[in-house]
C-alpha cells in the first residue's frame, strides 16, 4: 500500500458514508504493528448500496480486508504492510 492507495480508499469510504445523508462523517486511522485501518462513520445506518456500491471495487482491490462497522453506521478498510 502506498499513500495514494490509502487516500483513494479513504475517499471511497467517506463517499459511502456521505451517501446516507449523514450531517457529519468521522474518519479514523488506527495502527497496530504492520496493520493500518481506515474507518469512516456517520450517524445514519448504511444500506447495501452504500457499503457495496461502485467504490467497493476500489476498496476491496487495495485493502487486505474491509467491512461494515458493528453498528451498521460505518465502513472500514484494513491494510497490512509486508516486510
Amino acid at each position: 500500500m502506498d499513500d495514494l492507495d490509502a487516500a483513494q480508499v479513504a475517499n471511497e469510504l467517506f463517499l459511502a458514508v456521505m451517501a446516507t445523508g449523514t450531517p457529519t462523517v468521522e474518519m479514523t486511522l488506527s495502527t497496530a504493528g504492520t496493520r493500518s485501518r481506515i474507518t469512516a462513520a456517520g450517524s445514519r445506518e448504511l444500506v447495501l448500496r452504500h457499503s457495496h456500491g461502485p467504490g467497493f471495487t476500489i476498496v476491496s482491490g487495495w485493502a487486505s480486508m474491509s467491512g461494515t462497522c458493528a453498528d451498521g453506521r460505518g465502513v472500514w478498510a484494513q491494510f497490512t504492510v509486508k516486510d
